[in-house]
């Protein structure tokens, strides 16, 4: 039942990111996605004045584009390993997890969906399609997607699990220093 839990909440990020992609290229970009992340062509459209709007992108890099300019025989060749490791080693602590763990599960799901979700556009594209756009005023957040929702949001439960445990675990070291 715990790997049914990963296979499906792994499989609901990766459609709902993929079909979130789909929805975005057919609707905002236009001529189709290029080669070249940096060909892309896309409309804008604002959802809400001011902070928010959908734009397609095209991110050769890691977050933040961290890495976009190494050479494109290593980029995407590192880009595919450290993929692929990241998923290695989320099944990995996955299956050490506990019973009463849920919240790290939940977490490594989330963070897990959305490393594959990205992974298929790196496979795909060369580079990952990108198409939410926060903003205010002159300050912008890069350009994000729901893969990328999916990582932060599990990292988010990550740090949430590692403090409730780590408090927990504080007060079981207590008390069988006092007994």
């Amino acid at each position: 039942m715990r790997y049914l839990f990963l296979g499906l909440g792994t499989a609901l990020w990766v459609v709902a990111d993929q079909l979130s992609k789909i929805w975005a290229v057919r609707r905002l970009v236009i001529g189709g996605l290029p080669e070249q992340a940096h060909d892309i062509v896309s409309r804008r459209v604002d959802v809400f004045d001011d902070w928010f709007a959908l734009r397609v992108v095209g991110n050769k890099g890691a977050a933040w584009g961290l890495f976009r300019n190494l050479p494109e025989g290593m980029r995407v060749p590192f880009f595919l390993l450290i993929s692929l490791v990241a998923v290695v080693v989320i099944v990995t602590i996955y299956r050490r997890t506990q019973e009463d763990q849920r919240l790290l599960r939940v977490a490594l799901t989330f963070i897990l969906g959305g490393a594959l979700g990205n992974l298929i556009d790196r496979i795909h594209y060369g580079y990952v399609v990108d198409f939410i756009d926060w903003y205010y005023q002159t300050w912008h957040w890069p350009t994000f997607n729901v893969a990328d929702v999916a990582i932060s949001t599990g990292v988010g439960l990550l740090l949430i699990d590692m403090l409730l445990h780590r408090g927990s675990a504080r007060a079981k070291g207590e008390s069988a220093e006092i007994g």
